[in-house]
């Protein structure tokens, strides 16, 4: 890349994941000014384009979590701009954010995943009993499109399903039922098709909200001892799911290995966090990448995608004369 272009940050936003998502932004912004770029910080709840474009930044990097920001609308936006952006376009934003389309697609392309219900908003309580034992206990009770294990539970019984299913409610009119697959949970970082060092989560209890952001709740090991086939099963099928959803820059695939090594793959984060404690920045640089250098090379990416993007656009046109 012929130089450092000015680059503006998008973060913050309006959905539940904004705290989360000014914590990467922040991050972002720090490692980049350290690279020596120039740098516009902008909260996606002002007016974004207006500052976006006044501010001449050559690329937008994407430190949004969550709805407009995961989920297409705003690389939609971007793209009609002609503005570069990092990570992954508008379609397979849109996937990677609803769990079960994403779900949906991994077992049409053969990628193992948990058996899942979706009930939606009109879904009775009683028809939600009869998916659960269908299911079986214990099930993992979650709302479809959010991120950082916000609103998600774990249920053994009848009461505790009910209490889940309410909680879910509150914010969202459809729940997804997965079944709760035993063993570890690990993930994967995957950029332009290679993947980053694996890396496992042991907390006590669930891996949920507080485990991720609170220092201490959570041991992270680092590219964890497997056997050489369950290490190459568990990387093809981070691979297999970024290729399927069509994404590109950087992501981050969470997936549990049964207790016979088995990876099935939960879900997929096209925008994964980049703060102090997230788990990308710790597996890059397990694999020698700084984080600062992990954040140019995401820009320079963007750059390149875009010109991609470009080039097929003026080849659709040309063969369409």
């Amino acid at each position: 890349m012929k130089g450092k272009p000015k680059t503006a940050v998008l973060y913050g936003g309006d959905s539940r994941e904004r705290e989360i998502s000014r914590l990467s932004g922040m991050a972002v912004s720090g490692a980049l000014k350290g690279r020596g770029f120039e740098v516009t910080d902008i909260d996606v709840r002002e007016d974004f384009l207006t500052i976006l474009r006044e501010s001449a930044a050559g690329v937008a990097f994407l430190a949004l979590h969550g709805e407009f920001g995961e989920d297409g609308r705003i690389q939609a936006i971007l793209e009609d701009a002609g503005i570069p952006y990092t990570g992954s376009g508008p379609e397979a934003s849109r996937i990677g954010l609803d769990k079960p389309a994403t779900k949906r697609l991994l077992v049409e392309n053969g990628v193992r995943t948990p058996e899942f219900h979706l009930a939606g908003p009109s879904t009775t309580d009683d028809a939600i009993g009869r998916a659960a034992e269908e299911l079986g206990y214990p099930l993992v009770i979650k709302p479809p499109a959010d991120g950082s294990s916000l609103g998600v539970s774990i249920v053994h019984n009848t009461y505790e399903l009910a209490a889940a299913v309410a909680k879910v409610r509150e914010t969202d009119s459809c729940v997804l039922m997965e079944q709760f697959i035993r063993g570890r949970e690990l993930t994967v970082g995957v950029f332009n098709g290679r993947t980053l060092p694996a890396v496992e989560m042991i907390c006590s209890g669930f891996y949920d909200f507080k485990a991720k952001y609170m220092t201490g709740r959570t041991q992270y090991v680092i590219a964890p001892k497997l056997p050489v086939v369950v290490a190459t099963a568990l990387e093809e099928a981070a691979v297999r799911t970024y290729t399927c959803i069509g994404c590109t820059g950087v992501a981050r695939v969470d997936l549990r290995l049964d207790e016979s090594g088995a990876p099935y793959v939960l879900e997929i984060n096209t925008i994964p966090g980049l703060t102090a404690t997230s788990l990308v920045p710790k597996a890059a640089r397990a694999a020698g990448l700084e984080f600062g250098e992990l954040c140019e090379m995401m820009v320079a990416d963007a750059v390149e995608q875009h010109r991609s993007r470009i080039g097929e656009t003026l080849g659709e046109k040309k063969a369409a004369i």
